[in-house]
């Protein structure tokens, strides 16, 4: 029992860059256990191997520095969260680059960064991926999906980054959320924080996989959808939804468990034990709903129209409600950049219309979901302020003579305004720079323009929902490459958290 506790302390004292990669080396264990299992002997080898290795690094440098105080301030926690999400994933991508010997280290380390930022981005094809690589790549997401979680109450929030600093306005939040820690509170918080948020994220991710599995899905397939839900990655199973017959039940609980990833406000307040009547008044719930029921009007009645043409009275009703099911699911999808296409979808139908479908899936991905979630894009607390400014300043054009009073509420909003608009515009140009430069090195400018949005936005399936060909992403360049790992992990911390971290080291230099 002592030495146990004297294992927990000297983990829990090393940075947070190595206590994740000897999580990841574990996740590699379990996989290989699995393998072992169902029988697939040399891919399960591959892990193990991997595996003892990362084992064998993780226990020389913990040798190594244990006369030394490792303690990390708040921006070398920054630090380590944004070395996680480009340095790990050549380890990760080791088992993937060996088993697939045909694929080249790069793409797989494309297809790892794609997969621990939650984006999904679709590399290899899923006919040729194996049942061993599938569960990583989604395990993967999910691990990620999770470190999310605990970076944005442990180091975003605290250092009021990421447009946290709007959360922190609210009254529902304890002010020493938002204060500076010390190193002993910022070490002992690490502990309280996983202790609070691991067991409920792995308690859903649980009953998320047993309701998919009790409608008719398979274990394996409703195992890798419960991941990709969680994590908002978008990563499908060998089989798509259209193919495995889970039909209505199985969307409505894929949906139900989606809106962890339109408000922070549902999963701080299952964690603090608040009352979820509070919910119905949140803003980010509020106008993300908004936004989809409009979504969902604009696409059905666009679709109605084609299914007048061939009026049948006794299907015409049915396949409206499905119809209108379809679009509600894959707005709702999208939205939450988790990015799954409802077996309702009409693809056929929609196909003859196509750019305006496209235009609204690349808005719905750049409106995004909620804060310190696992969501991507702008984010819709964000696009609320902008909003409410936008009404202010309109009252104020008419009706100039109105006095408004200095309220604290005022003030605050003020300040959210100036970092939300500041984000936008951030958001835009490093949009439109990842954009050019994918365009310069031969891609066409609309096939540059989706891809661009889909890893800023944490949105990878967004590429074959619009009808490109994933095939492309094997045939970039290496430049081109660069810039989408680059982007997939600027979408995912954010750009100013990235620029937080840029500007320390250049005042460091």
């Amino acid at each position: 029992m002592i030495s146990y506790m004297k294992i927990g302390k000297s983990f829990t004292a090393l940075p947070l860059f190595f206590q994740v990669f000897a999580i990841a080396c574990s996740l590699m264990f379990a996989l290989a256990a699995y393998g072992f299992l169902i029988g697939s002997f040399g891919e399960a080898r591959v892990f193990l191997y991997s595996s003892l290795t990362g084992f064998l690094i993780f226990a020389l440098i913990n040798l190594a520095t244990s006369n030394r105080n490792l303690k990390e301030t708040g921006i070398m926690q920054l630090i380590s969260l944004l070395l996680l999400f480009l340095l790990l994933p050549l380890f990760l991508a080791v088992p993937t680059w060996i088993i697939l010997q045909e694929s080249s280290f790069l793409d797989a380390y494309v297809d790892m960064v794609g997969s621990i930022t939650t984006t999904g981005l679709p590399v290899f094809e899923n006919e040729f991926l194996s049942e061993l690589i599938l569960l990583w790549r989604a395990l993967i997401a999910w691990f990620g999906g999770g470190l999310i979680w605990i970076a944005a109450f442990l180091i975003l929030l605290p250092a009021s980054l990421g447009e946290l600093d709007v959360v922190s306005n609210k009254k529902k939040l304890n002010s020493n959320l938002t204060r500076k820690l010390t190193l002993n509170e910022q070490s002992t918080n690490l502990t309280k924080i996983i202790k609070k948020i691991i067991p409920l994220y792995f308690g859903l991710t649980v009953i998320l996989w047993c309701l998919l599995t009790s409608l008719g899905t398979d274990g394996y397939t409703s195992l890798i959808r419960a991941f990709s839900i969680m994590s908002t990655s978008g990563i499908l199973g060998p089989e798509k939804i259209e193919s495995d017959w889970i039909g209505f039940c199985g969307e409505f609980v894929m949906v139900v468990f989606l809106l962890l990833a339109l408000s922070h406000n549902i999963f701080y307040s299952s964690n603090k034990k608040a009352s979820l009547k509070q919910l119905k008044f949140d803003k980010e719930i509020r106008l993300g709903l908004c936004i989809v029921v409009c979504i969902t009007i604009v696409l059905s009645f666009k679709d109605m129209r084609i299914i007048s043409s061939d009026f049948n009275f006794e299907n015409f009703y049915l396949s409206e409600l499905k119809l209108i099911w379809g679009n509600f699911f894959t707005a709702f999808s999208f939205l939450t950049t988790n990015g799954y296409v409802s077996a309702f979808w009409s693809r056929d139908l929609i196909s003859i219309q196509m750019p305006h479908v496209t235009i609204i899936l690349i808005g719905l991905c750049l409106f995004g979901g909620g804060l310190a979630t696992t969501a991507g894009g702008i984010k819709l607390l964000r696009v609320s302020v902008l909003f409410s400014a936008f009404s202010n300043e309109t009252g104020k054009l008419l009706h100039p003579s109105s006095l408004v009073g200095l309220s604290s509420e005022l003030k605050s909003l003020k300040i959210s305004v100036f970092m939300a608009w500041i984000f936008f515009m951030l958001f835009i140009v490093s949009l439109a720079l990842v954009t050019s430069i994918l365009a310069m090195f031969g891609m066409l400018f609309e096939e540059a323009l989706v891809l661009g949005v889909a890893c800023l936005t944490t949105t990878g399936p967004l590429i074959e929902a619009v009808g490109i060909d994933s095939s492309i992403l094997s045939e970039l360049s290496f430049l081109s490459k660069i810039i989408l790992v680059v982007s997939m992990v600027l979408g995912r911390l954010e750009i100013l958290v990235a620029l937080s971290v840029m500007s320390y080291a250049l005042r460091r230099a």
